[in-house]
């Protein structure tokens, strides 16, 4: 979509300053300008700036995370969605008029044009240096190559434009096939990578490692195709080994010690795994829709007893939870921390006023939800109504996995007997939520967009920074690139380093929830457990794509990547229909991309046969 009008000022409204890190972003109006302004150092600074902002939109609204968690394997619909039938159905409303669709399509044509025009005046800026000018060159190619191939991935072929234009109105913009564009990007990250400097002043730019890890990213991509026609070639596992290499050996990030760190909201800011960011601050004037996505991974959990809503427990919009498969098969969780930290499985009581009390007698309730005579628990007469717990006690508990598990007596759980479970509900001091009790309200929080540093509760427009590539992610390309070459054991070791730092360390202390889960002496308590945590390079060579797609939602599970790696290993259709009920009953093969909207369509002159216009399956 070139459709560039002729005073398409785009971003002369802004003019940005970097006199801090928190400043970043911030906007001053200006006016009275035309595209002369362009031509000063202080023009093209507002152009370059400008183009950051555009990616704030994936973030602002319910937007990215629907065409990245929605459909998918591991991650199902909350109770409430705008968008989820159509993204997570795959319903009718997938087609080329459902506006969200448009809205992603716009917002990445505005950035690219952007970039083109900038690039277009950048030559002509007569104040500042040829460095300066190679810097900013840089950037914009970055910003160009990621707009691009964010809608590649989603897309397929789209309109390929590199040349900047603000005279003429144009509607003539045919698709370019996959494999041009896949070019076009490489060029541009190629050149970015070799121009930009290794960090910068200001934080959230672009830097030479963020251009590197991007090109090893669009490398596997584009060469993990098989049946799709991505322009792959023999060299790209190469040179998706070669730049995630450079990356992991630069030397300029490193693992965070503790997984849970590398979401921990006092790191948000400065954590040495981001390697590439967009900058939001807690000023209210300049953060403008922020970034919401704390409120979309959050329970229900005001609505169970002796809990109301506050700040560090999040505002529950319940758009998305984990799977049970996901909670209780994925995870080795004796060994493995992943799980337990990036979930939020207990929650404290903040609200005296409703925490319930002991009943004298808890009875069955069968399959129908009514309630029968058969006795699973009668209370001690000393308990009987008295609270069940204290204000900051443990007012609700969601048990990651059965096995192992105990009740308050001691007693281990029979997962295959329901009267088992229901009595250990029954017995708890606290609403004790098993997996199988989950529902679209009732689920595990994700802490991973968490927000408490937003001024009240109802607080909708965060300032998390929103994190596009972390280095834990580097280590996984550079495996995965290394094991479709056949290499298997350096396959392993990258992996390696990965899972080193997912174990428990010794003398860490392992939470409640590893008690419950594993049913373990307390001798393995503060035992490491970074050894038994390792792959072999057999375990991984026997179904290495889908031990990578398992390891890869291991790590990132829910930062907005799902949908792009199964699109991109094409398993998308089997594995939907293997593990997501919800999507399994419409989703088709054409669904690994999304259609061409129609307002584009409509826009073009002269018009295009609908094969040509539109993807296939939406025409």
């Amino acid at each position: 979509m070139k459709n560039i009008v002729r005073n398409n000022l785009f971003i002369i409204l802004a003019t940005l300053s970097f006199s801090s890190c928190e400043s970043f972003l911030e906007e001053e109006v200006a006016s009275g300008v035309s595209y002369d302004f362009f031509e000063t150092k202080t023009g093209m600074e507002t152009a370059v700036n400008g183009l950051y902002t555009t990616m704030r939109w994936y973030v602002g609204q319910e937007r990215y995370y629907t065409f990245t968690e929605y459909g998918v394997d591991y991650v199902w619909e909350g109770a409430d969605g705008g968008n989820k039938d159509a993204f997570n159905k795959y319903s009718a409303q997938m087609n080329s008029g459902f506006n969200l669709i448009y809205e992603f399509w716009e917002n990445n044509y505005k950035g690219i044009n952007r970039a083109n025009t900038a690039l277009m005046y950048l030559p002509k800026v007569k104040d500042m240096t040829d460095a300066e000018k190679a810097v900013r060159e840089g950037e914009l190619r970055f910003m160009r190559a990621y707009f691009y191939f964010d809608l590649v991935q989603h897309f397929g072929a789209v309109p390929l434009t590199l040349e900047g234009n603000v005279t003429e109105i144009m509607t003539d913009f045919p698709r370019t096939p996959v494999a041009d564009v896949y070019k076009a990007i490489i060029e541009d990250l190629e050149k970015a990578y070799n121009i930009l400097p290794e960090q910068q002043s200001d934080r959230g730019r672009a830097t030479k490692w963020a251009a590197c890890n991007l090109l090893a990213k669009v490398y596997l991509t584009r060469g993990s195709a098989v049946k799709d026609q991505r322009g792959q070639q023999s060299t790209d596992m190469q040179n998706a080994l070669k730049h995630a290499k450079a990356v992991i050996e630069s030397g300029k990030h490193a693992l965070e010690p503790d997984y849970k760190n590398t979401f921990s909201i006092s790191g948000q800011k400065t954590s040495s795994e981001t390697i590439f960011a967009i900058e939001f601050t807690e000023e209210i004037l300049f953060n403008g829709d922020g970034n919401r996505m704390h409120l979309y991974w959050v329970p229900t959990y005001e609505n169970i007893p002796g809990l109301q809503r506050d700040i560090e427990q999040g505002r529950a919009w319940k758009r998305v939870r984990p799977t049970p498969y996901f909670q209780t098969k994925l995870y080795d969780t004796k060994n493995d921390s992943r799980l337990l930290k990036m979930f939020k499985w207990v929650y404290w009581a903040n609200r005296a006023s409703s925490i319930p009390v002991w009943k004298d007698k808890y009875y069955y309730v069968d399959q129908n939800g009514a309630t029968t005579d058969y006795l699973l628990y009668e209370t001690p007469a000393e308990l009987v109504g008295k609270p069940k717990f204290q204000l900051g006690d443990t007012a609700a508990y969601f048990i990651p996995k059965y096995y192992g598990a105990k009740d308050r007596t001691g007693k281990v759980l029979d997962v295959e007997k329901d009267r088992e479970l229901q009595r250990a509900v029954a017995m708890s001091p606290y609403t004790l939520l098993p997996v199988d009790n989950n529902t679209n309200h009732f689920f595990p929080g994700l802490l991973k967009w968490l927000d408490p540093n937003r001024p009240d509760m109802n607080y909708e427009q965060g300032s998390r920074n929103f994190t596009r590539m972390r280095f834990g992610e580097t280590y996984l390309i550079a495996a995965e690139a290394a094991g479709r070459m056949g290499n298997y054991e350096l396959a392993a070791q990258y992996i390696n380093v990965i899972r080193q730092r997912a174990a428990y360390k010794e003398g860490e202390a392992k939470p409640k929830e590893w008690y419950f889960a594993e049913g373990s002496t307390p001798a393995e308590y503060e035992k490491s457990t970074e050894e038994t945590n390792k792959v072999t390079s057999d375990e991984i060579s026997k179904d290495f794509i889908n031990f990578m797609l398992d390891e890869r939602c291991r790590e990132m599970f829910g930062e907005m990547n799902r949908w792009e790696d199964l699109v991109r290993t094409e398993t998308l259709y089997e594995r939907v229909k293997a593990y997501n009920p919800d999507a399994a009953t419409n989703i088709k093969e054409y669904h690994k991309l999304r259609p061409i909207p129609q307002k584009h369509i409509d826009r073009l002159s002269p018009k295009p046969t609908e094969s040509d216009a539109q993807n296939e399956g939406y025409y």
